[in-house]
């Protein structure tokens, strides 16, 4: 009655417009998927930077305050060498008197350390909180498993063996599940016939509630340290716990250290958009520094605030007492 009639010759014309209008429609929720992903990939990276270097700080002389905190320094880096130099003139003085008392001491055992700061230390809400550090060392795989068997024999137990499906995080949460915080892992890849020995590497702070500005991880290289040799771990197991006196020197320790890499991983909930946030650092032995110290990054300003300078971040300056490796 209305004289409208449906057309029964453009059948393929309806259809061919129907595929394109589903294209575009796909095409345009693939593109909005990809841009989402992005975005979201952007916010959970955690706005830190690591060190470049490594340090591995050892000797009575520098570790006898057991130091551990990045102090704030109320002068320049000049003024603080002036005062260091100060201190090793006043030392040199009684030499004599003072040499016999620290032979008779103990030496602490050598700390490895790297920090990071919080690039976004200067603006408001740019915290981490609950904020927390993992890491990971890849080892020698055959001084580690002749270490694994002395401990084995010593202890009856066995490492865990994990295939090449595991991922990251199922290798970190097999690690965690451990009551041994020493305990490795064998990661058997399929293009390689030997295994990768992965060992977690405890921490003297791996937590920081309120991460705002530079945090330091320090493992100690003692008895328990994976980073060690088994010969250089009994030796120190022989000592009571210290390191050696023979073993005091920048080429002893490098010489004692086995690893290939070491995955350090941060993780925590930024205070700014309340979203979870990772970074991860990998090292390797080329990057450590022997005998060094980082140069602190805190200090303060003409208007009495605490201010942080981020360049300072892989600044390092020998330790007190010296010995440390030469730079090539």
């Amino acid at each position: 009655a209305s004289g409208f009639e449906v057309p029964s010759k453009c059948v393929g014309v309806g259809i061919l417009g129907s595929f394109e209008a589903f294209v575009g429609v796909l095409y345009a929720g693939t593109c909005g998927a990809i841009l989402f992903g992005k975005v979201l990939r952007s916010q959970n990276n955690a706005q830190v930077y690591f060190s470049d270097p490594i340090v591995v700080r050892f000797g009575r002389e520098e570790l006898a305050d057991r130091g551990t905190a990045d102090r704030v320094v109320m002068g320049s880096l000049q003024s603080m060498r002036e005062e260091q130099e100060k201190e090793e003139g006043e030392a040199n003085d009684d030499k004599e008197s003072d040499l016999e008392a620290r032979e008779e001491g103990d030496i602490p055992c050598p700390s490895l350390e790297f920090r990071l700061v919080n690039r976004l230390h200067g603006v408001p809400s740019g915290e981490i909180v609950e904020a927390k550090l993992e890491c990971v060392a890849i080892l020698d795989p055959k001084i580690a498993q002749l270490s694994s068997q002395g401990s084995s024999n010593e202890r009856g137990e066995t490492d865990s063996v994990i295939n090449a499906d595991s991922t990251v995080a199922e290798l970190i949460t097999a690690l965690r599940e451990q009551d041994r915080p020493t305990t490795s892992l064998a990661f058997h890849s399929a293009d390689s016939k030997e295994p990768r020995v992965f060992t977690r590497l405890t921490l003297d702070a791996d937590e920081h509630p309120y991460f705002r500005r530079v945090w330091f991880g320090r493992h100690r290289l003692d008895e328990h340290s994976p980073l060690l040799t088994r010969a250089a771990r009994q030796r120190v197991k022989a000592n009571g716990g210290s390191w050696p006196a023979d073993m005091n020197d920048y080429h002893s320790i490098k010489s004692s250290l086995h690893f290939h890499h070491i995955l350090v991983c941060i993780s925590g909930t930024s205070n700014a958009n309340a979203a979870d946030v990772f970074a991860q650092k990998v090292y390797d032995l080329v990057d450590v520094n022997f005998g060094y110290r980082f140069v602190p990054m805190n200090y303060h300003g003409r208007d009495g605030g605490l201010r942080t300078d981020p360049y300072l971040l892989n600044a390092v300056y020998q330790q007190r007492g010296g010995g440390g490796e030469p730079f090539m």
